[in-house]
């Protein structure tokens, strides 16, 4: 399928927010930006506007807030007091101000019980912005590829997509008591079942991990499980960017690629390898491959 280039002004505001992705822990004056884009300081907050349909601000503000936001919910042991100065506050009083105007819980609340079902509805203004920057999908980024026999531990997350969250932390405290860090130990993740067109109280992730090791009864209570993923060929597709726009990535596979190609899915679910993970490295790095088993 082929993708027309982008223009000119695409490529310079995707530069900016490459930039502002990079930096978030940093100032970011309206000036830099702006040359960034190559436009005078008079016109890029418009244009910017004009073109995603959010100030430059607000984003900002909000891309600091989603990356505290995760690491609060996710990274346990970094301290309130470093998120805050890294999302630009000079100290907690006035981030649990801003984090409370979007969250309704102060910071360390957040952390100790976070409002899943809600909790990535503030940041939806950044969906529009990711899809306008994320690279474009084509069939020839497809490869086919030998997936190797793979045995893994795996938790599934069962309930509303919205709640995922929980079984995430629940799924890295595990790991951590089992040593089995992501730079050693693979993750993937089972999609199950297709979020958009299952009930939310059907709906299925797995949440797996590379090891040989034997789960105890006491993992097993915990809900985790043996699940080894199958060997044979692959379409690998690899998204980079956003968890936002992964659906999309996914689609484009299915919609643009799998009907064109002549092969036809196996009987194994969709697979998701993450790679490169958000908040550990910022938003537009982040690193999923989107793996297809075939017949």
């Amino acid at each position: 399928m082929s993708i027309p280039a982008k223009t000119d002004i695409e490529r310079r505001f995707d530069r900016v927010i490459a930039h502002i992705d990079a930096h978030l822990d940093q100032a970011l004056p309206l000036d830099v930006l702006a040359s960034i884009a190559a436009y005078s300081a008079f016109h890029f907050h418009r244009q910017f506007a004009a073109f995603y349909g959010i100030n430059v601000g607000h984003y900002i503000r909000l891309m600091r807030m989603r990356r505290a936001a995760h690491m609060l919910a996710f990274r346990p042991n970094i301290p309130v007091l470093q998120i805050a100065l890294d999302a630009g506050y000079e100290g907690p009083e006035a981030f649990a101000r801003a984090f409370r105007q979007i969250h309704g819980l102060a910071p360390r609340d957040f952390r100790n019980a976070p409002n899943w079902e809600g909790w990535q509805a503030p940041y939806q203004a950044l969906l529009s912005v990711r899809r306008n920057t994320m690279q474009n999908t084509i069939a020839n980024d497809v490869t086919i590829i030998d997936f190797p026999e793979t045995r893994t531990a795996c938790l599934d997350h069962l309930g509303p997509p919205a709640r995922i969250g929980d079984t995430i932390q629940r799924f890295i405290a595990w790991r951590k008591t089992h040593h089995l860090h992501p730079s050693k130990h693979a993750t993937f993740n089972i999609v199950w079942c297709n979020p958009d067109d299952t009930p939310p109280d059907q709906f299925r992730m797995g949440l797996c991990v590379t090891t040989t090791q034997t789960l105890s009864a006491e993992d097993e209570k915990m809900g985790l499980y043996s699940l080894t993923i199958p060997s044979g060929r692959c379409a690998k597709l690899r998204h980079i960017g956003s968890d936002q726009t992964l659906g999309d990535s996914a689609l484009a596979l299915y919609r643009d690629w799998l009907p064109q190609s002549g092969e036809t899915p196996g009987d194994f679910p969709l697979i998701f390898q993450r790679v490169a993970f958000f908040p550990d490295v910022p938003d537009h790095e982040a690193i999923t491959d989107i793996i297809l088993p075939l017949a």
